[in-house]
Parts: C-alpha cells; sequence; structure tokens
C-alpha cells in the first residue's frame, strides 16, 4: 500500500498573501483585536457568520429548518445582539469611552418605537370606539 503524501503547511508568505487578497473581497472587515475576550468573540463571530450562510442555504429545505424555528433562532440572535450592544454601551459609559451603535441597531429600535407607537394609537382608537358604543 502506498502511504500518502503529507499536505504541506502554507509557508507564512502563502499565508500573508492569502489574508491580502481576501481584505481585497467584497463584504470583508479587517480589524484589530486588542483584548483576549475580543479575539474570543471575534472567533464566535467568524464561525456564527460561516453557520449563518449554511442556515440561509438550509431554511426551509426539506429535511432542513422550517421556517418557524429559522424565525425563533433569528429572533434569539436578535436579543443577543441587543444584548451585547447594550453592555458594549455600559462599559463605554464606565470608561468614558464614545459607543456609536450600528446604524442596524438604531434603526431597528426605531423601527420598535414605530411599532410601540402604533400600537398604543390603534388601542387608543378601539377604546375611544367602544366607549362610545
Amino acid at each position: 500500500m502506498e502511504h500518502e503524501e503529507k499536505k504541506q503547511r502554507p509557508s507564512w508568505q502563502e499565508i500573508e498573501e492569502r489574508k491580502i487578497n481576501l481584505v481585497k473581497e467584497k463584504g470583508s472587515r479587517v480589524m484589530r483585536v486588542n483584548s483576549p475576550i475580543g479575539s474570543t468573540m471575534f472567533s464566535i463571530l467568524r464561525q456564527f457568520d460561516m453557520a449563518y450562510a449554511n442556515f440561509k442555504g438550509r431554511l426551509g429545505e426539506m429535511g432542513g429548518i422550517t421556517y418557524e424555528e429559522g424565525a425563533a433562532l433569528m429572533e434569539e440572535g436578535r436579543e443577543i445582539v441587543m444584548a451585547f450592544s447594550d453592555f458594549t454601551a455600559r462599559l463605554s459609559r464606565k470608561v468614558k469611552f464614545r459607543y456609536y451603535p450600528p446604524d442596524e441597531i438604531k434603526d431597528y429600535l426605531k423601527l420598535l418605537a414605530d411599532q410601540e407607537k402604533n400600537e398604543e394609537n390603534s388601542g387608543g382608537e378601539k377604546s375611544s370606539a367602544s366607549a362610545d358604543a
């Protein structure tokens, strides 16, 4: 039986070239990690992003993830993101660092506030209509 050739590890230069090419790709981000917890979060985020791409591909497919399960998972994900943003804001205030919430979070909070306003307005109309009856 022939022995299989061991795959040679890429050289330092090849790894650096690959990283430089990745930076050029659409949608890529570069981040300098300054803390051990940041490094851990970055590793989790990278893996989440890959899992999310697979999730989208399996959503609604036979043997995949139902739309109901998908909606529940995404709601849980939104809650985690919002909690992390809140934590980051509190931490930043403690150390007098200016935290800029992402536009997506600001937009989401505005959407929630608008929905709440609409519910209050529609609820007020129902109660006044029932009072008239």
